[in-house]
């Protein structure tokens, strides 16, 4: 497995996207959210997505040339993403939301007709360095639909982030942030292992026989469906979750619910949310709530679980510490990712960008 320097990575990215016809302010913008996804140690939503964002540019389901626009009703908004990039979306939707809450307090955004947005915890990250809570629920525009409901093989909706944010004032080196999806896993977590022949965990997916999909491959072509957060036993939890979360972003982004499986991919529909804390009270009391709450945590004793690990890690702290090592030591991509960089980059004619052991 090739690591690779983070800035070799998001100029190649940068260069690979500028090849396809994106224009170099917009090749930047979604470079750097990309790597910045594989920095933090969630590569289902890095450079993974090049070749499929190279696919959306080539079959006109992503405009290169859009850029969003904002539709105001009295002190809030709804950013329309016009098929553009979903960084581009994203940002416009932070930069609203920001500005808003800056004036009033409180501040809702909704988003429609996006392309795929990226890593949400992104966006929160940017709304808490800035001093403001920050929630979201995020739905598939009506298609892409990939979880079954709880007791089903069916697919009825997308894997729908829930996500928030609380600004920590110094108590932290971090912001605490919580983003996740409501299936068992994002579906970029299959799409990185498509091709690679490795078999997919049992927890993951169901069919109608309720044995589990084996290959990502086999996923990608329609059999079987992600399950809802919490599995087979709990996973009514997880699926009233994601029917929330596609109700909150259709109505406040005023876009379609997951009723066309076959409905043309337009990325994401959601509603962001922040409030400033010092409504309610002073960031110094923030401050000392978060500290408390996460001495209060750490104090709890791990039980020498490997899937877990030795020590107990506060929401965003995982990507807070990935962060760090990899600003350090490179980034890790699969081989399966990497092979399919290079097969994009000899069709662009952009050999010449890939970073090193990437042949």
């Amino acid at each position: 497995m090739p690591t690779v320097d983070a800035d070799a990575l998001e100029s190649f990215a940068r260069d690979a996207l500028a090849a396809r016809g994106v224009p170099d302010e917009t090749a930047a913008a979604v470079a750097t959210s990309l790597v910045d996804a594989d920095l933090v140690g969630h590569s289902s939503h890095g450079v993974v997505r090049i070749p499929v964002y190279a696919d959306g540019v080539a079959s006109g389901n992503i405009d290169p040339d859009a850029e969003p626009t904002v539709e105001s009703a009295g002190p809030f908004h709804q950013v329309v993403g016009g098929a553009a990039f979903g960084q581009l979306t994203g940002r416009r939707a932070v930069e609203s939301l920001v500005e808003t809450t800056a004036e009033r307090g409180v501040a809702a955004v909704g988003i429609r007709d996006s392309g795929h947005i990226g890593r949400i915890g992104e966006w929160a990250e940017r709304v808490a360095a800035e001093g403001y809570l920050f929630a979201s629920w995020v739905n598939l525009q009506g298609g892409s639909q990939r979880i079954a409901p709880h007791g089903t093989a069916d697919r009825r909706l997308g894997t729908n982030p829930l996500t928030f944010a609380v600004p920590a004032f110094g108590a932290l080196p971090f912001d605490p942030v919580y983003d996740g999806a409501t299936s068992q896993v994002a579906h970029g977590k299959v799409i990185e292992r498509d091709g690679s022949g490795e078999r997919l965990p049992e927890a993951w997916t169901v069919t109608e026989t309720g044995a589990p999909v084996e290959r990502a491959a086999d996923f990608e072509d329609g059999a079987g469906a992600l399950l809802p957060l919490g599995g087979r036993a709990q996973g009514y939890k997880g699926f009233g979750l994601a029917t929330m979360a596609e109700l909150f972003a259709a109505v406040v982004g005023d876009g379609p619910v997951a009723t066309e499986p076959e409905q043309e991919w337009r990325g994401n529909g959601g509603a962001f949310l922040a409030v400033d804390p010092g409504v309610f009270t002073t960031p110094e009391t923030v401050a000392t709530r978060v500290e408390a709450l996460a001495a209060h945590i750490r104090s709890a004793d791990p039980i020498g679980d490997e899937s877990v690990g030795d020590a107990v890690l506060l929401p965003g702290e995982k990507e807070y510490e990935t962060r760090q090592r990899r600003e350090r030591e490179g980034i890790p991509v699969s081989e399966t990712v990497a092979g399919n960089l290079y097969d994009l980059a000899v069709e662009l004619g952009v050999e010449a960008s890939l970073p090193d052991g990437f042949e």
